[in-house]
């Protein structure tokens, strides 16, 4: 799929892992033009002490203190800072590297910590659980540092430890949620990942719910119980996200957008977003700043 970005930086990382300070990425940033942008890799930004905020795609997020962000690829994202000085660490890794060195993308899906169609939600831990948390960051920086034989091996190690602590923090946070049971689990699994696949493709309920041999209706009950949005919100949702992201960082026309998103009829795709967020596209996009 052909993107023409222009308002924002294509952030490629050269290789499949890198550890930095969020001190030395603010050093990095002084020689780059300071706008929003797009990775082709996982980031993770741990926070020990800063202030500013961390857009991610439209949402703003204050910075905390002993809080995580979690970045995926495709995702845009700009960090402000309005102190110097931040003290925190940056965790950056390829698909590539996942599968190689840690686990496949499946478990990380399983992770719930990135976004995967719905909000990942940054994570703010106790000092007790920072302190577990710091002694692995300083592994996977010592050994990224190193020139120790299957250094690249115990780094893949350092970062399923610490994701998995991520999630185990994240899961007691949520004690109050209801579990689910492992079908629905894996329904609703299943229909995120595809809707991240093929939401430029598919635009109906059936269509998710063929590839998994259920129900429309059925389907929309899992998904509606599980998640708090009806199949249908789901995919329309991630619809606008990439309409609103081709609005406000490309220069590609509504009819092109449209194209991308899977619409051959410009008027349909109007429709369909005036009716999601009560504006115009047209006027969205003239309202949004680069």
């Amino acid at each position: 799929m052909q993107k023409a970005e222009t308002h924002i930086r294509l952030a490629h990382l050269p290789t499949p892992f890198a550890y930095r300070t969020m001190a030395e990425v603010e050093v990095r940033r002084t020689h780059l033009p300071d706008l929003p942008h797009r990775h082709d890799h996982f980031t993770v930004i741990l926070v020990e002490a800063a202030e500013g905020t961390h857009q991610i795609d439209f949402i703003e997020y204050p910075l905390r203190d002993n809080t995580a962000y979690f970045v995926s690829p495709e995702q845009i994202h700009h960090l402000t800072l309005t102190q110097p000085h931040p003290r925190g660490h940056v965790i950056l890794f390829r698909p590539d590297f996942l599968q190689q060195y840690s686990f496949s993308p499946s478990q990380l899906s399983d992770m719930d910590l990135f976004f995967n169609c719905d909000e990942a939600l940054p994570l703010t831990f106790t000092s007790d659980e920072m302190s577990i948390l710091l002694p692995l960051v300083k592994g996977i920086a010592e050994e990224t540092q190193s020139e120790l034989p299957q250094k690249w091996e115990a780094v893949g190690a350092w970062l399923k430890l610490f994701l998995l602590q991520c999630k185990r923090f994240k899961s007691a946070q949520k004690v109050l949620n209801r579990g689910w049971d492992n079908r629905q689990a894996e329904i609703v699994k299943h229909f995120k990942n595809d809707v991240e696949q093929f939401f430029h493709k598919f635009h109906k309920v059936n269509e998710y719910a063929d590839r998994q041999h259920l129900t429309a209706n059925h389907l929309n009950d899992v998904i509606k119980s599980e998640t708090g949005t009806s199949a249908k919100e789901f995919i329309q949702n991630r619809l606008v996200l990439e309409a609103k992201r081709l609005a406000r960082y490309s220069e590609l026309s509504a009819k092109e957008i449209a194209y991308q998103l899977g619409y051959d009829d410009i008027a349909h795709f109007s429709r369909f977003f005036k009716k999601s967020e009560g504006i115009a596209f047209s006027e969205f996009r003239e309202n949004a700043e680069p």
